[in-house]
């Protein structure tokens, strides 16, 4: 499962890269044209949509390296046993969140296909911007139920080691 993760945090991570590589490109050129003539309409459009997309497909990848804060210093005083339940629950805990948010995100890109919706300046299809946000949480909910088993896996081999 781990390599299935890293596959796809990684193929994920790459057009993330390639969608902030296009936004610092679309924001330089726009004001190099404030300088020269006028503007493109729309920018900041663009770099919001791009910005969700850049987000939600890093998420898996920084999960899976723990590349986010975490705060320890009281739990790590606790016993291995009372630290490896713990991690179980968050991991639960955020596996259940995100991927309640993860379905509504479907949804939500499924509604917006059907009503034909479109962005205010530009008129742009939203549906697509929609569904890579949808896949970045789903593939970070992939890597949570990664966690979430393998703080299973702790809990029950420390709980064995305690009682021999």
């Amino acid at each position: 499962m781990h390599r299935l993760n890293l596959l796809i945090s990684r193929g994920l991570l790459f057009v993330a890269g390639v969608a902030l590589l296009a936004m610092v490109c679309l924001v330089t050129v726009n004001i190099v044209m404030r300088q020269v003539a006028s503007s493109f309409g729309g920018t900041t459009e663009i770099v919001g949509w791009l910005t969700a997309v850049v987000v939600s497909l890093s998420l898996a990848y920084a999960q899976l390296h723990k590349a986010h804060v975490e705060l320890d210093i009281l739990v790590a005083r606790f016993p291995r046993r009372l630290q490896a339940l713990l991690q179980a629950l968050v991991a639960l805990a955020s596996l259940l969140f995100f991927t309640m948010v993860a379905i509504k995100l479907w949804e939500y890109g499924y509604s917006a296909m059907q009503r034909g919706m479109v962005s205010q300046t530009l008129r742009l299809v939203l549906h697509p911007m929609i569904y890579l946000v949808a896949l970045g949480f789903s593939a970070f909910c992939l890597v949570l139920l990664a966690d979430c088993l393998g703080a299973l896996k702790r809990l029950v081999v420390t709980q064995r080691v305690v009682m021999t």
